[in-house]
């Protein structure tokens, strides 16, 4: 399902740590990565494009770690008046099948809020963003960044409505079993849900065992986790005391927003997560 990632850096100190994930790609498959700055040109922004060369040249220096660890590795560097709307042109044209973004900006005062861009791209794009947690390291006074992505595929939580929309993050989230240790599949109730439709907890709980039988069926293992509440702090809270390492959730769901924007649910897990998540469109 994976073979090419696009990697949008901002050249910020928190991208160290993301380069430094990267090579973690592989167990998902990816061979070939497209690192890439977006120049946002407009005013005040000349300066930025009169760096572009420096822009490649820093690129080819993050490049050559990659390479060493096996991965195929092209820099671009572009300009754009929306970086985010630079990011996704990109990757339409080099048809590439995963988006790679941290969840943190620059403009950003508290860690609670995902970054302009990263929000712009989870909003629009039409394949896979992956989000890498990022947040202050201890150095924080140097604004050093450490990125909590450390083997993505240990534990994967994939929480899911059962709507048609969640349908693709339960096949994402079937590509990667097979090489995840556990996929935990969790589905988390409304509580007027519940008190109007008694039988529900039976029907999740049937649609949850329905989908560890098509994790198992590709040699990967899986739990079933049925919570009630509100959906994204459920998600959250369990990815935490499961210590999850990777979240995968659908953009759009039963209740969410069903268009181009992204559902509230979706957002706000984005938001509280702590850790890396992979939406699907």
């Amino acid at each position: 399902m994976f073979d090419e990632a696009l990697v949008a850096l901002d050249l910020s100190p928190a991208e160290r740590p993301i380069l430094d994930c990267l090579p973690a790609l592989r167990q998902w498959g990816v061979r070939h990565l497209l690192l890439t700055h977006v120049i946002q040109y407009g005013y005040g922004h000349g300066a930025a494009l009169a760096r572009q060369q420096d822009y490649v040249d820093w690129l080819e220096q993050c490049a050559g770690p990659l390479r060493n660890a096996g991965l195929t590795v092209d820099v671009q560097v572009r300009a754009s008046g929306a970086p985010a709307g630079g990011v996704l042109a990109l990757a339409g044209e080099t048809g590439a099948d995963l988006i790679v973004a941290g969840s943190r900006g620059r403009n950003v005062l508290s860690k609670l809020f995902l970054g302009s861009v990263a929000r712009e791209l989870i909003r629009n794009a039409t394949v896979p963003v992956l989000l890498e947690w990022i947040e202050p390291s201890a150095d924080a006074t140097q604004a050093r960044c450490e990125a909590v992505c450390k083997d993505t595929l240990r534990n994967v939580l994939l929480a899911t409505d059962f709507s048609r929309p969640a349908a693709a993050a339960e096949n994402a989230a079937l590509a990667l079993a097979p090489k995840a240790r556990q996929v935990d599949c969790l589905h988390v109730m409304a509580s007027d849900e519940k008190a109007a439709k008694p039988p529900l907890p039976l029907m999740a709980q049937a649609a949850l065992a329905a989908l560890v039988q098509r994790i198992e069926a590709t040699g990967g293992r899986g739990t079933t986790t049925l919570l009630e509440g509100n959906a994204a702090t459920e998600i959250a809270r369990h990815a935490a005391s499961q210590d999850a390492s990777l979240i995968v959730v659908g953009k759009h769901g039963q209740n969410w927003v069903a268009s181009r924007l992204i559902g509230s649910t979706a957002a706000r897990l984005c938001e509280i997560a702590g850790r890396p998540v992979l939406m699907v469109p």
